[in-house]
């Protein structure tokens, strides 16, 4: 009896020693550690960069690239930040999570820092101001502005266009057709459409010619959801959800052989609407209800509840960029629809004034700014492609302009001139 019992405690010792010498790596093997590799590259000349400084930001974790620009490491939690610098380059700081384990990193000749600089613009000017018409729309082109004009009524339409200095160079004169706005293509083609049907702009010396017509719905089937183009691949969105969720993907030009590229969504808005079936019914349905008490319901649940996320899809520096406004991250893809590297968008940097959620890209500089709204008036930042810091620009001269857009650096919006009928007017201001 004595000797089985004296067994039984020596197993059971025995037992304890075990655990005590190996129970840290017992625990240490239930960690789920994240691989990471990829190669760093100059962004000018596509060259590899030798002992780039990679370092995790908050851990042990670091390493350098070799020779031929890779490096590979591993971090046992995610998302991190990932720093990457080297003498002469901007250092850029990275998302690391599960959007890809492979990463291609592009630095940029300059400065290792950069200060926050509070960039000195002009005042503002009206580009357009007319007393007999007002601007129903306009989108610049190149070195030109494109200006759809309207007098009295909508019916009575004119697109004109501007240099840089404002002077008329081309026009259509009074249009035979009822004109709804300009609207610019994944290939970069200009097109007027209508209430019916869309033409393609083509401007032939001091005349502006409407080609290629085809009906609006044609239209929209073919070039809808087609948001953006490079060299080789043409990039695609597809909405589900009634907009919580937006897919891009790529097709190959030549081969037509689709590559899916990234999924943005809601998920607090998709787990919500999953939970509430009252909420579904009332999303699911395309048409409000006749009863005025599910007619306020509906449109709570569509137009604020439920309302779609806002995101875009980009050319910017020969990457893809796809804009993910719930997450408040950028993702950059090459011209191949390959994935490169995650960047966070500090917005929380910004203590006064409401994130807009707009994305305003000046498609000359290559530039990429956001803005913030506060009593009307609008800021804009620019984001810093490298760290996700935001640069403060300019606040507008008007409180809740329409329809902003920066090109070549200086910003175009619209803006209603109070006391006066159909007077909504195009002004601009220097950026830079």
């Amino acid at each position: 009896m004595l000797t089985f019992r004296y067994q039984k405690i020596t197993i059971s010792f025995l037992l304890l020693i075990i655990y005590c010498c190996f129970g840290d790596h017992y625990v240490l093997a239930q960690v789920r550690y994240h691989f990471y590799y990829g190669k760093v590259s100059d962004a000018a000349t596509r060259q590899p960069i030798a002992n780039a400084n990679l370092r995790v930001e908050r851990s042990l974790v670091g390493t350098v690239s070799g020779k031929d620009g890779t490096f590979s490491f591993f971090i046992d939690s995610i998302p991190a930040t990932l720093h990457v610098s080297f003498i002469g380059y901007k250092t850029k700081i990275i998302v690391l999570d599960q959007t890809s384990f492979s990463l291609n990193l592009y630095l940029d000749p300059g400065a290792t820092t950069l200060a926050e600089v509070e960039i000195k613009a002009k005042a503002f000017e009206p580009f357009y101001k007319d007393p007999k018409y007002a601007v129903l729309d306009y989108l610049p082109d190149s070195n030109l502005i494109f200006i759809l004009v309207y007098r009295q009524k909508l019916s009575d339409c004119e697109l004109i266009c501007k240099d840089q200095r404002g002077d008329t160079v081309a026009r259509t004169g009074p249009l035979s057709f009822s004109a709804k706005k300009l609207n610019r293509d994944c290939l970069g083609y200009l097109h007027l459409l209508g209430i019916d049907s869309g033409f393609q702009i083509f401007r032939d010396g001091r005349q502006i010619r409407l080609i290629h017509p085809v009906k609006l719905k044609k239209f929209n089937d073919i070039l809808k959801n087609c948001v953006a183009a490079s060299p080789s691949v043409l990039y695609f969105k597809k909405e589900s959800h009634k907009g919580l969720m937006v897919e891009y993907m790529g097709v190959n030009r030549k081969t037509l052989q689709r590559q899916k590229l990234s999924v943005v969504m809601d998920e607090k808005k998709l787990k919500m609407l999953r939970r509430n079936q009252e909420d579904q019914w009332y999303n699911n349905s395309y048409k409000p209800p006749n009863s005025r008490d599910d007619f306020v319901s509906w449109n709570y649940a569509n137009k604020i509840l439920y309302r779609p996320i806002k995101t875009a899809l980009y050319r910017i520096k020969g990457y893809t960029c796809i804009f993910n406004i719930p997450e408040r991250s950028m993702e950059f893809y090459d011209d191949e629809g390959t994935f490169s590297y995650k960047l966070a968008i500090l917005t929380e940097a910004v203590q006064s004034g409401r994130w807009t959620q707009e994305i305003l890209t000046d498609e000359i500089t290559h530039l990429v700014y956001t803005s913030y709204i506060n009593n009307g008036i609008i800021t804009i930042y620019k984001i810093d492609l490298n760290t996700g810091n935001l640069d403060k620009g300019i606040s507008l001269d008007h409180s809740f302009p329409q329809k902003i857009i920066i090109h070549g650096g200086l910003v175009y919006y619209l803006y209603d001139i109070k006391g006066e009928a159909d007077n909504k007017m195009l002004f601009r201001r220097y950026i830079r």
